[in-house]
């Protein structure tokens, strides 16, 4: 591969002109840890705050000279529109499907490895939410678990943002969640 005579270097520029010519859309980086400007910056403010400016390819190129060492790109893409949501809406949140992230080691437990295989503690209502939604049947909303397992809303958003679970549209609402 790296001998090749069709082997091309990208960087995050030539990437994302790629990605434009697909015609698809940019979703995310499968490895979002690694393009974590926190990560590199953390330590700094001032230069945090000024980072908050730049759009999100130029934080992308930041990370990328920063960490010259990115190995790889690994990344997502979608055919647009793409319905993104924060699940903010306590409607939307309670309206979703959910499934539990398969990709979870040492379940059952409120300890074990998450997708990437970093450590991580579930509270008490997260366990027994999470218990209640993996035998729930497929298509069951948040709000149908939570009449049985009374969980805070904050709660389940703190899963998602964790990648715990995985929240979807309803049926009676169209595209990805």
């Amino acid at each position: 591969m790296y001998v090749h005579p069709q082997e091309t270097d990208y960087n995050i520029k030539t990437l994302f002109e790629l990605i434009d010519a697909s015609g698809l859309e940019f979703v995310g980086f499968s490895n979002p840890e690694a393009w974590s400007l926190e990560r590199l910056l953390g330590q700094a403010p001032e230069l945090m705050a000024r980072a908050a400016s730049l759009g999100e390819r130029d934080r992308y190129r930041l990370i990328e000279l920063l960490n010259p060492h990115v190995p790889h790109y690994e990344f997502f893409l979608a055919r647009p529109p793409l319905d993104r949501s924060t699940w903010e809406n306590d409607t939307e949140i309670k309206a979703a499907t959910i499934q539990r992230n398969p990709c979870m080691h040492g379940w059952p437990s409120r300890s074990l490895l998450n997708q990437d295989y970093h450590p991580a503690t579930i509270s008490e209502a997260g366990f027994e939410f999470l218990k209640a939604a993996e035998t729930a049947a497929t298509g069951t909303t948040v709000g149908q678990i939570i009449e049985t397992v009374p969980t805070p809303l904050e709660e389940i958003r703190q899963l998602w943002q964790q990648r715990m679970i995985f929240l979807g549209l309803s049926a009676d609402r169209t595209g990805p969640g």
